[in-house]
């Protein structure tokens, strides 16, 4: 069994966060925004497009030796984190 890249895996899941934000904006444009399931299907798709973008500042941040590129990194991830769930239960 050969070994999967973490670049593929990357690119799988910014696949599937596509299509999950190309569904919610068609219900959205069918149904003139007035759907639920737009709206989950949206949000799923925000979160993936989040990780995706974390994982890829994490690997650029990775090659940087001055530490406050790590500092602003972490800052970004937990103000990231913590603002989505805001969102989503207020």
């Amino acid at each position: 069994m050969s070994s999967v890249n973490t670049s593929k895996i990357i690119q799988f899941f910014a696949y599937i966060g596509s299509g999950f934000i190309t569904v919610a904006l068609l219900l959205s444009a069918i149904f003139s925004g007035n759907t639920q399931l737009g709206s989950i299907c949206a949000s799923i798709g925000q979160a993936i497009a989040y990780v995706v973008t974390l994982i890829v500042a994490g690997y650029y941040v990775k090659g940087k030796r001055n530490p406050a590129w790590l500092v602003c990194y972490v800052v970004f991830c937990v103000s990231i984190i913590v603002l989505y769930i805001v969102n989503l239960v207020f």
